[in-house]
């Protein structure tokens, strides 16, 4: 297997489909092997009947199915672990990044990167965001992310992130973080453990239906933030 893409899923029964349509097909125009990965995150709606629909046509296609809905950060870390591909990809469900990236992410993989992670351009990003306040709430959270763990990395959030299999074992077999911190979480451990990261830009279109809500999901997320550097100090994520 050379390419697994792993899709974290909550209640996206909407959007699934198209998504997968779209891997689906760019897959079959490459020559290499490939599987897709859904994570079905114990969603309310129908997105695990949908899921198996689309598995049921297409062998590549698996259903992964977490009993809860435990978080992004979790449903991510058991399709990366469970995937089986030299090189690994978690991407977002609602396909604000576009298949045709991929092949830039692996070559930065095959020339030596550990970590390849797609960059958004931050006048575009702000200017594709229909919410203001969700801008606000970004910037927050990625001038606390730089002040105590990653000052270096320009954009941990975005969700189109590939890895070589051994650095994927390695990060995620160690990662703690269910919710939506945990790519952050992901590339500190990356970092502490000496892994190479590749940034790549790449262009997003806005998807509307994001699960993410400020009311429920902000609080957590800095909690979350700090909790990741009070593991550090403790020297839980340098063996």
């Amino acid at each position: 297997m050379d390419v697994s893409v792993v899709v974290p899923a909550y209640n996206e029964e909407r959007r699934l489909p198209g998504t997968a349509r779209a891997w689906i097909a760019f897959f079959e125009g490459q020559p290499f092997a490939w599987e897709v990965l859904v994570v079905d995150d114990g969603s309310r709606d129908g997105t695990a009947a949908v899921a198996e629909q689309i598995a049921a046509s297409c062998a590549s296609v698996q259903v992964l199915r977490q009993g809860r809905n435990r978080g992004k950060g979790a449903a991510v870390r058991a399709g990366m672990l469970a995937a089986s591909g030299t090189y690994v990809f978690h991407v977002d469900a609602d396909l604000n990044v576009t298949p045709d990236h991929l092949p830039r992410f692996v070559q930065a993989l095959r020339r030596g990167a550990d970590i390849a992670i797609g960059t958004r351009n931050a006048r575009r990003y702000v200017a594709t965001e229909r919410s203001g306040t969700r801008v606000l709430a970004g910037l927050l959270i990625q001038v606390l992310r730089r002040a105590l763990l990653l000052p270096t990395i320009r954009d941990t959030r975005c969700g189109f992130k590939g890895f070589t299999r051994e650095a994927a074992q390695a990060v995620f077999s160690r990662a703690t973080v269910n919710g939506f911190a945990f790519d952050i979480e992901a590339l500190f451990i990356a970092r502490r453990l000496g892994h190479r990261v590749r940034e790549i830009p790449v262009e997003i279109e806005f998807r509307p239906g994001s699960t993410y809500s400020l009311r429920r999901h902000l609080w957590p997320f800095v909690q979350d933030i700090t909790r990741i550097k009070r593991r550090d100090m403790r020297g839980l994520y340098r063996t």
